[in-house]
C-alpha cells in the first residue's frame, strides 16, 4: 500500500513536487521515485485538458465562485501570452506550488495554444520539475547521512 503515496503526483498543487519527497522519505529508491513520479504527472496532462473542456464550463455556468476563478485565471494568464511553448515549458520546470503539468495545462488552455505541442512542452516541463525536485531529495539523503560540508 505504500505505492499509494506515487498518487500525489496527480494531485493539483502537490503533485510530483511533492510525490517525489514523499516517496523519498518512505524509503523508495530515488531513481525510482523520480521515475514514476514523473510518469504519473505527465498522465495528468491529458486529464487536464478533459477537465477543462468537459467539466469546466458546466461548472462554470452553474457555480459563480468557480466562473469567478476562471476569470481570475484568464486575467493573470493573459498577461503572458506572448511566452510561447518556451515559456510554457519554463513555467511548469520551476518546481514551486501553482506552477505544474495542472497550471500549465490551464495556461495552454486559455491562450489557445495547439494541445499536442503545448503537451509536449509541459510534459518537457514536468521533466526539468522532476529533475530539480530528484537533485534536492538527493541533495537532502547527503546532509541527513553527514556527507555535506
Amino acid at each position: 500500500m505504500q505505492w499509494l503515496v506515487f498518487l500525489w503526483a496527480l494531485v493539483p498543487f502537490v503533485e510530483l513536487r511533492g510525490s517525489i519527497l514523499f516517496a523519498v522519505a518512505a524509503g523508495y529508491d530515488p531513481l525510482s521515485a523520480f521515475v514514476v513520479s514523473v510518469a504519473l504527472n505527465i498522465l495528468a496532462i491529458p486529464i487536464a485538458f478533459v477537465l477543462l473542456d468537459f467539466i469546466v464550463p458546466p461548472l462554470q455556468r452553474r457555480f459563480a465562485s468557480v466562473k469567478r476563478l476562471y476569470a481570475w485565471a484568464v486575467r493573470r494568464v493573459k498577461k503572458h501570452e506572448n511566452l510561447g511553448l518556451v515559456g510554457l515549458a519554463i513555467f511548469v520546470g520551476v518546481p514551486l506550488p501553482g506552477t505544474g503539468a495542472y497550471a500549465g495545462a490551464l495556461l495552454a488552455h486559455i491562450t489557445g495554444m495547439r494541445r499536442r505541442s503545448a503537451a509536449v512542452a509541459i510534459a518537457v516541463g514536468v521533466v526539468i520539475a522532476g529533475a530539480l525536485m530528484w537533485l534536492l531529495a538527493m541533495l537532502g539523503i547527503l546532509f541527513i547521512r553527514g556527507l555535506t560540508p
